[in-house]
């Protein structure tokens, strides 16, 4: 069995409409989300052992602060260039290629392909949109990252800053 947790990055800011997009940090909702967020995986004991996560200023930043609650070392997290523009199938063959003796990974990403390949994993599941920060928990019934398929997931945990406040 494997785990694979597909968290949107918090919230960011737009206040500078000559950054580029890339470059857009998280802005005070995002920074408090985070955390808030980080914590109630922690407590329900789930614990990656790879974080995948786009390049993006608001990912990196969203991708570190769940690795500090979480106790994952920074060498952990990887900056996949393909996540930042990526399609639902993109993100599928970057999970497929991934080392067979990891068995939870996290991908730390954007719409709409998180919600996209969200839906594309689950058959039974159809959300609208994955709100900011959002927390999504798969179980995938294989032994190899390589034999991952559409519709073959299911969603274990939904959790996102709204569902708290």
């Amino acid at each position: 069995m494997k785990t694979l947790i597909l968290v949107r990055h918090a919230k960011s800011s737009w206040n500078d409409q000559a950054q580029r997009d890339i470059d857009r940090p998280l802005n005070e909702r995002g920074r408090h989300d985070a955390p808030m967020m980080a914590e109630r995986m922690n407590q329900r004991g789930t614990h990656p052992q790879r974080i995948l996560c786009s390049p993006a200023l608001r990912t990196v930043s969203t991708a570190e602060v769940f690795a500090n609650i979480l106790a994952i070392p920074n060498e952990l997290i990887h900056h996949e260039r393909q996540i930042y523009l990526a399609s639902s199938g993109h993100l599928l063959n970057l999970v497929r290629h991934q080392d067979d003796n990891i068995d939870c990974i996290m991908l730390v990403g954007h719409n709409p392909a998180l919600t996209d390949f969200l839906n594309d994993l689950c058959e039974n599941t159809r959300l609208d949109n994955m709100p900011t920060c959002c927390v999504a928990e798969l179980e995938i019934p294989v032994d190899s990252w390589s034999r991952l398929e559409f519709g073959m997931s299911r969603l274990a945990e939904l959790d996102y800053p709204k569902k708290v406040r």
